[in-house]
């Protein structure tokens, strides 16, 4: 992205290190609400659909607090949602600072779907609440059901089929929304690990014949359909108190149709985890990732426990446990692949860290104050009775020693403000009655002389 490309630098050591943090942060917010969002999203469309075509007010009903509990707001969404996306987006352009290859442009091909979905996805949540109101003037008004058709405004009844029609609208095209989003992040994180094969991912086209992106974002739609299952749960069930007012048929319902979409989710994770291990280039692959992957089917079989030991007891203070399980997970995951993603980036990390050693070299140079001095004057004035810029004199020729210092203005003038003997040849360079301002002008002035600048 020609964008990002304008702002990003390279990255000293240190600054990289905290980019990889900041990464681990942002995909590990990121992956859990992503995956509540998409399956919460599904599930409540489909619920939805089904429980109006049946005219089942169990499913609506269970459609409209899945949407509100997993969805929350608005805020939420940005900031859980969209905000991680894109620092995702700018950790990976800086990790991957001038190589040519699109994971960069995927990542911020899914942001942008992943914001239009969320406008559809609170669309969607809105016209349960005004729907609800809607039910609330009717109940208000003592309408039989009956004599809706009859007594009821026709603009009240032209606009709640509008409203039916826009509520499974909307929620169809938050899920087809979230789905590219998904797509294409599994797409640009993915081949981001393929840093012997580049040169083969050049345009958008070409994430569709890669397998490995295939088996990432089937791992998404599984861990979506098991986060979204405990989501329910937790958010339903222990979440302050969960939902009040909550009658035990629409309980018990409700505990058995997350029950079984968590623990097929949960069920499956290690599979498709396993799955997802084996496209991992050889490249990405160290001990590292090994040890995280362990450690991720770990934490899965621990929560597959918990889920079963909920299902077959119906004790909600499983669901606690299998909640912060998962999000252990996804921690570990995250880990195992930032790992993969480290080793397959390595040596192109040391190239960044080289050139941002260059870059803060010459901005070093760049930033001396030196108003007011002449450089050269300096040297005709101090330094030139002892050294010449290519023959020998009292002191070394300047040809010789200022390559040395690399460009760096700083440490020459420190030199020259406090000399040291450093070649028997020459005798020591006596203490000149020099100014700091002006050892960093007569510096400023030898480097650029002998690089052929002046």
């Amino acid at each position: 992205m020609d964008l990002l490309e304008n702002i990003v630098i390279p990255a000293t050591t240190k600054h990289l290190s905290l980019l990889k943090v900041i990464l681990v942060l942002a995909m590990t917010i990121f992956l859990p609400f992503f995956g509540m969002l998409l399956g919460g999203t599904a599930f409540s469309s489909v619920f939805n659909s089904y429980g109006r075509r049946k005219n089942n007010r169990l499913f609506v009903r269970l459609a409209k607090d899945i949407i509100d509990k997993l969805a929350i707001n608005r805020f939420v969404g940005v900031g859980l949602g969209v905000i991680p996306l894109l620092t995702i987006t700018f950790c990976y352009a800086q990790l991957l600072f001038e190589v040519k290859v699109i994971s960069v442009s995927l990542l911020f091909v899914s942001t942008l779907f992943l914001a239009l979905a969320i406008n559809f996805i609170y669309s969607y949540q809105n016209t349960f609440q005004i729907e609800s109101l809607i039910e609330t003037f009717k109940n208000i008004a003592g309408i039989d059901k009956h004599e809706l058709e009859t007594k009821l405004p026709e603009d009240i009844t032209d606009y709640e089929f509008d409203l039916m029609n826009t509520n499974s609208n909307s929620g169809n095209y938050a899920v087809v929304l979230m789905l590219l989003s998904g797509f294409f992040f599994a797409g640009g994180t993915t081949i981001a690990l393929f840093s012997d094969r580049y040169q083969d991912f050049q345009n958008i086209a070409q994430i569709f014949l890669s397998g490995a992106t295939f088996f990432n974002f089937l791992f998404i739609i599984v861990m979506s359909i098991a986060v979204t299952g405990i989501g329910i749960l937790f958010f339903f069930f222990n979440w302050q108190g969960g939902i009040h007012e909550m009658d035990k048929e629409y309980s018990n319902f409700t505990k058995k149709i997350a029950g079984n979409i968590a623990f097929t989710g949960a069920a499956l994770l290690p599979v498709i985890l396993f799955m997802s291990f084996m496209v991992i280039p050889d490249i990405a692959l160290s001990g590292s990732v090994f040890v995280y992957t362990g450690l991720a089917f770990i934490a899965l079989l621990l929560l597959c426990n918990f889920l079963y030991a909920f299902i077959k007891n119906s004790e909600t203070k499983y669901i606690g446990a299998a909640f912060y399980m998962i999000i252990l997970s996804f921690g570990l995951i995250v880990m195992k692949n930032q790992a993969a993603f480290g080793t397959a980036s390595a040596k192109h990390l040391e190239e960044i860290n080289l050139k941002a050693e260059e870059l803060e070299k010459e901005k070093k140079s760049k930033t001396i104050t030196t108003a007011g001095v002449d450089g050269e004057e300096v040297y005709n004035r101090i330094c030139s009775a002892c050294h010449k810029f290519d023959v020998k004199l009292v002191g070394p020729p300047y040809q010789v020693t200022v390559p040395a210092y690399n460009g760096d203005v700083k440490k020459l003038s420190g030199f020259i403000l406090n000399p040291v003997k450093k070649n028997p040849d020459y005798p020591p360079m006596p203490v000149p009655s020099i100014k700091p301002k002006e050892a960093d002008a007569v510096a400023k002035y030898l480097i650029e002389k002998v690089s052929g600048k002046k």
